[in-house]
């Protein structure tokens, strides 16, 4: 056996063994890259596609959306992008768990106060 014949041999072999990715690898490999480029806290991923023989991770940052393409074949990222989110619109005085407990709070306030000042005995006189 000549020296070609071996080597086309061994990355024949190589090619076989070498397993297709799946959703699990491809996120890890698209999250260790983006540690790499210096995102290394709040890394959520959303999403992993397949179209082709080209993965697509969407990863979520802390303001940013990350998405990843990387070739299904050669384990090699292809292209990355990271957006800004969207801002969504919002009311002016949005629902959030520190605003309902301070609307919470000033209500209990109230009614004690009312109470030391006898407002509540006033009240069923206007009705």
């Amino acid at each position: 056996m000549s020296i070609a014949d071996e080597e086309e041999e061994s990355s024949y072999e190589e090619e076989e063994n070498i397993q297709p990715l799946n959703a699990e690898e491809v996120t890890l490999i698209a999250t260790n890259f983006l540690k790499r480029l210096g995102n290394k806290h709040g890394l959520k991923p959303i999403k992993a596609s397949l179209e082709e023989e080209r993965y697509t991770v969407d990863v979520e940052l802390k303001n940013k959306i990350a998405t990843v393409e990387i070739d299904a074949i050669n384990r090699r990222i292809e292209t990355y992008e990271i957006k800004s989110k969207a801002k969504e619109t919002s009311s002016p005085f949005p629902l959030t768990r520190k605003n309902i407990l301070l609307l919470c709070g000033i209500a209990a306030i109230s009614i004690f106060v009312s109470g030391l000042l006898g407002v509540q005995s006033l009240l069923p006189s206007l009705f």
